[in-house]
């Protein structure tokens, strides 16, 4: 089981032969000190005329603050990193890093990213130096593209990673770092190839929600994509074209335990689905955030 599948063909387990995994019960969050949109590295940073989305950088701050009290107030130990100057985007604290356990030791181990673009590769090394005082055992890829949890899905409760993977143009993460992912941490890992120019990470066109449910924007995963999802997920909510792209990102949710999602406001069926599903939906704010193309999910990371 301890290898790379990229066809739902190929998958020849259930959830049932996983390994349980431990949650993590701690959020790492960065604070938007000098968050903005300066150059157009995806989709969602420029106006429907092609010009850069301005910032209202207090009004982020506000968003920003609120998501920070609403996880804890929902009991979460909560970990920061100060903005560092000029990297406007380390605020997306999802996709500099990947925490687990190791599965023989329990140790705690990370893998760093390496960032597709010039403008974000200094993210790394500040979220490097919170890990070493952490006490994680820093792991590195010996080549490719990883953008970390941008990417690279936990299936909800299981020692199993759901991985993007696409083009050096459009896409962050390489089909290398894959199986670099797989012998670092000794997970099994299932690749999903993202192929619309659009949904440049995984976690803009698939939130995993709990054991039964995923939101998924179909395009965005492909129908190979699509095939594995139906393998582990009884309920695949299908998020509509204009729910996926902003100023809403539905796919960009994110579910601390399986019974609660955190969604941007706006995505109004998309929260009509997962309510019908039995869902406590928390509506926030992340307008700001979205005009640089991430939500809630990229705006957290979590450790242990």
């Amino acid at each position: 089981m301890n290898k790379v599948y990229l066809k739902a063909s190929e998958i020849d387990f259930t959830r049932a032969d996983l390994k349980d995994r431990r949650p993590p019960d701690k959020i790492l969050m960065c604070t938007p000190d000098y968050f903005d949109v300066t150059e157009a590295i995806n989709k969602f940073m420029v106006t429907a005329e092609g010009k850069l989305n301005p910032v209202d950088r207090n009004l982020a701050r506000r968003q920003w603050d609120y998501l920070f009290s609403l996880y804890w107030s929902l009991g979460y130990d909560l970990k920061l990193i100060s903005g560092p100057y000029g990297l406007e985007d380390a605020v997306f604290s999802a996709n500099q890093s990947f925490p687990f356990l190791n599965p023989e030791t329990g140790a705690k181990e990370v893998v760093m990213g390496v960032m597709r673009h010039a403008k974000r590769k200094k993210e790394v090394a500040y979220f490097e130096a919170w890990y070493k005082n952490e006490g994680y055992q820093i792991r590195h890829l010996r080549e490719g593209a990883f953008e970390a949890m941008g990417d690279a899905l936990w299936l909800p409760g299981k020692n199993l990673i759901i991985s993007g993977y696409g083009s050096s143009k459009n896409h962050r993460t390489d089909l290398t770092a894959l199986e670099q992912l797989r012998e670092i941490s000794g997970i099994p890992v299932i690749g999903i190839h993202l192929t619309h120019p659009d949904f440049y990470h995984l976690n803009t066109a698939l939130s995993l929600i709990s054991e039964e449910t995923c939101l998924v924007y179909p395009p965005g995963v492909g129908q190979e994509g699509l095939e594995i999802l139906r393998l582990f997920f009884k309920n695949v909510i299908e998020v509509p074209r204009k729910e996926a792209y902003g100023p809403h990102l539905a796919c960009n949710a994110f579910s601390p335990d399986g019974r609660i999602v955190l969604i941007q406001y706006s995505a109004e069926e998309t929260i009509a689905a997962l309510e019908a599903q039995g869902y406590l939906v928390l509506r926030v704010d992340t307008s700001e955030f979205i005009k640089s193309g991430g939500s809630v999910f990229c705006m957290k990371l979590e450790v242990y």
